[in-house]
């Protein structure tokens, strides 16, 4: 019995993180990367992962790195698009892709995360707030 248990407590340990924190439907945000992508495909994420000391960051880019789950690296793709896609219908101006405006209060919420939990919740509310009712997360 004690076996069983520690195998059980070893398998679940190592299942991935985002997957066990985010409960999120992955195709419905990959179908919603795949509509804006077209349009804003030039816009690359704020997070370079050559160097971070910040832990959101460190976790995001955990994420990238991580062919089983990539989750939050995917949603982070979706709210980029999605923040530039909100800027371009607020202002009705096209935005330079290569350098685009950040939310510098989104970026310092997500950037005070520690965990997968925090960044799911940020990423998920600024995402929800870019797209509105065309967001694939529940609002």
């Amino acid at each position: 019995m004690r076996l069983a248990l520690a195998l059980l407590a070893s398998c679940l340990s190592t299942l991935p993180l985002a997957a066990q924190t985010c409960s999120i439907d992955l195709a419905a945000v990959e179908a919603r990367i795949a509509e804006l992508e077209p349009s804003y495909g030039l816009v690359l994420s704020d997070i370079g992962c050559d160097v971070n000391t910040i832990p959101a960051r460190k976790i995001m880019c955990e994420s990238a790195e991580d062919p089983q789950d990539d989750t939050l690296w995917r949603m982070g793709r979706l709210d980029t698009l999605a923040w530039v896609y909100a800027i371009e219908n607020a202002t009705g101006q096209q935005v330079n892709q290569e350098d685009p405006p950040l939310d510098e209060t989104f970026i310092a919420a997500r950037d005070a995360c520690t965990d997968a939990a925090c960044l799911c919740d940020v990423l998920i509310q600024h995402t929800n707030d870019s797209l509105g009712g065309t967001s694939p997360y529940q609002q």
